[in-house]
């Protein structure tokens, strides 16, 4: 498995960090993994095509984390000489199925009247199984149904979060995990309810024991100061601050 982190970034735009957006590599298909504005651009900057995409992966329904939805469904329809024949997969929490509904009665239905299968599914507390990668997710303590993933293929797993505060959900979802991709909004001085900071994460990542941790949407004080040093006093395996465009072997 590789992923690549389009956007490491939140809806309070900066140049340097777009908004959530990451495309995991795995058993031959190319996964979305949440899409907020301007990830589909970037992923063509670096010759990963929406066109491509097999499945999208959604954690919660805010607009840093979706927005890019509606560009992905309009340019797979609208493209010209680009007819898709393949499948696509969205998968999202409980309420995703009317949010997109929602999206289609707004924008017309044009963007889904296509000739290839298009599918979507609320997911709760679940495991299931989709091209040989095991799948689980558990619900995070965010907003409404937010939920967290975790993907398991040859022996290997990786964990995403999305949106959370510090829960047991989160630590359980990782344990013993390869990879750990934890959101990291603002510095420890500036806690904000539903998000973690450096401590927290290390805290998670710690009592999860987990092998790499991948800190990730940051707002802008997180660039301001070392958010490292005190993650680091919680984790002694291997930390790694996101950047835009980079890319994490599992």
């Amino acid at each position: 498995m590789e992923l690549v982190i389009i956007g490491s970034g939140t809806g309070a735009l900066r140049a340097e960090r777009g908004p959530s957006g990451y495309v995991l590599l795995v058993a031959n298909q190319m996964w979305l993994l949440d899409g907020g504005s301007g990830t589909l651009r970037k992923c063509l900057e670096i010759g990963l095509s929406y066109r491509d995409f097999d499945k999208v992966f959604y954690t919660h329904l805010h607009p840093d984390h979706t927005i890019d939805l509606v560009p992905l469904l309009f340019a797979t329809k609208h493209t010209p000489g680009f007819k898709r024949e393949k499948p696509l997969e969205f998968y999202g929490p409980v309420g995703f199925r009317r949010f997109f509904e929602t999206l289609i009665d707004l924008y017309g239905t044009g963007m889904t009247d296509v000739e290839y299968d298009l599918s979507v599914r609320e997911l709760s507390e679940e495991h299931f199984q989709l091209e040989r990668v095991a799948i689980s997710t558990r619900h995070m303590q965010h907003s409404g149904h937010a939920i967290g993933y975790r993907f398991e293929y040859e022996g290997k797993a990786l964990v995403y979060s999305g949106d959370t505060d510090y829960c047991e959900a989160i630590i359980e979802l990782a344990y013993g995990a390869d990879v750990l991709v934890l959101e990291c909004s603002f510095p420890d001085r500036m806690k904000v309810p539903g998000h973690l900071t450096p401590s927290e994460a290390g805290r998670i990542a710690a009592t999860a024991e987990v092998k790499k941790l991948v800190l990730t949407h940051f707002y802008e004080p997180c660039d301001q100061e070392d958010i490292l040093e005190p993650c680091r006093r919680q984790f002694t395996g291997e930390v790694v601050k996101a950047e835009d465009l980079m890319r994490v072997t599992v």
